[in-house]
């Protein structure tokens, strides 16, 4: 069993860690106590600040409504809204505010103040206005849903006003009640924590009001009565639907943007027709095949191909059909060759092979092969296409090291292959 002492440390443990700026004073206005939070922002030592008048710390704008404040208090147990304070360095720190008095049996009457600095969350709604023009309001302007919950987490007070919320339909009534079964069971669960844990916890949650549907960022929080007892839960709720539009927004440009820089990155480093690596791609791959070669104690051919009779084709059937049998060649060479190989159209009817050897014999059977392939009819409509193919091959480090030694030399066996062809 938790002992009073027991009871009144883990408030205080509550209290001292709490994200929430908490704090109470006499209906004169002069602080009594404050949690260690306040008194962080504002730069202040606790015992600085107790014993002090509220308003020592406001800004100057805010002391003549200070007194309006008090007699909200007096008259009506409760009073809520935002205010500014002013820090120990002249830095304007905004707080949003809920205070309720306590009037306990034999005790002057205390007032509990429990606030949110919303400071940064205010510069950054402004800041969201000024750069996306798309929110029709500010979140400063955003409703928040304030209430509590006994024991039995039914409502025993909401504030809401600017959500269109009703009183009569939330009080006495849970969460499962009002929200149904699945939505209010989830709340129902954390809110069941928080009693049992005295630990604060916090979610997000749908309602829809008026027809349309408003995303909350909750907090909830155990509610504390005499001698540290449990009588339930506070709760405050922030609309959180501008942002949460906003956030889906930037999520959906920023996936736009990176399949454009994709798309852009592919380009630069493909052709566009056939879908090859260009050159640029090509050099890339060369140098790491290289490498590998160099590791390995391999060769590397270099395949130097040229269509022939291409531009018969495009003379006779038209430039759609050479572009059919360009992505037609792309297709049976990268299809024939090994996944570390490299297949790249280095000009109009011109493709370069990169490729991993043993021995010479064995880019001359890469080279007969990829010949074979490229001599099959290509079906055009109702046309058969033929066409054939020149290849010359260079060996690395036979012909050359670097690859544009090996594609000249490449270059210069197929045109002699070409000549011979021809002749």
């Amino acid at each position: 069993m938790i002992s009073n002492q027991q009871s009144v440390d883990l408030y205080r443990d509550l209290v001292e860690h709490s994200r929430d700026l908490l704090c109470t004073h006499d209906l004169s206005g002069n602080l009594l106590s404050v949690n260690p939070l306040p008194a962080q922002l504002l730069g202040y030592e606790i015992d600085e600040m107790v014993s002090r008048p509220m308003k020592d710390f406001l800004a100057p704008e805010f002391r003549d409504r200070f007194e309006r404040y008090l007699a909200e208090i007096r008259e009506n147990g409760s009073a809520q809204g935002s205010l500014v304070l002013i820090t120990r360095t002249g830095e304007r720190r905004i707080w949003e505010y809920h205070n309720t008095l306590r009037i306990e049996s034999g005790s002057d009457p205390v007032v509990r103040g429990m606030a949110h600095d919303v400071t940064e969350r205010r510069h950054a709604e402004a800041a969201l206005k000024r750069s996306e023009q798309r929110f029709r309001r500010v979140l400063q302007n955003s409703p928040v849903l304030v209430s509590n919950q006994d024991n039995e987490l039914r409502y025993t007070w909401l504030y809401g006003p600017s959500l269109g919320l009703s009183e009569e339909e939330w009080l006495g009534r849970t969460d499962e009640e009002i929200l149904g079964s699945a939505e209010g069971a989830r709340l129902s669960e954390l809110k069941t924590s928080v009693l049992r844990t005295r630990t604060p916890g916090r979610t997000e949650v749908i309602l829809t009001l008026n027809d349309k549907k408003h995303h909350f960022d909750l907090r909830v929080e155990p509610l504390l009565g005499p001698q540290a007892r449990m009588t339930g839960v506070a709760s405050v709720a922030v609309d959180i639907t501008d942002l949460k539009a906003a956030q889906m927004d930037r999520e959906r440009l920023l996936a736009e943007l990176q399949a454009s820089l994709a798309e852009k990155e592919y380009l630069a480093t493909h052709d566009a027709l056939s879908g090859l690596p260009n050159r640029r791609l090509l050099a890339d791959r060369f140098q790491q095949a290289l490498n590998r070669a160099d590791r390995q104690r391999s060769k590397l051919a270099v395949l130097a191909i040229d269509l022939d009779g291409f531009k018969a084709v495009n003379d006779r059937f038209g430039h759609s059909a050479g572009d059919v049998v360009l992505k037609s060649t792309a297709e049976r060479l990268a299809t024939r060759v090994r996944a570390s190989d490299t297949v790249s159209r280095t000009g109009g009817d011109e493709f370069t092979v990169v490729a991993e050897v043993a021995e010479r014999s064995g880019a001359d059977n890469l080279a007969a092969a990829l010949r074979r392939a490229l001599t099959q009819p290509i079906s055009q409509g109702a046309h058969e296409i033929m066409i054939d193919a020149s290849i010359g091959v260079a060996i690395y480090p036979d012909d050359g090291n670097t690859m544009d030694q090996l594609m000249a030399a490449a270059d210069r066996m197929m045109y002699l292959r070409k000549g011979t062809a021809e002749r």
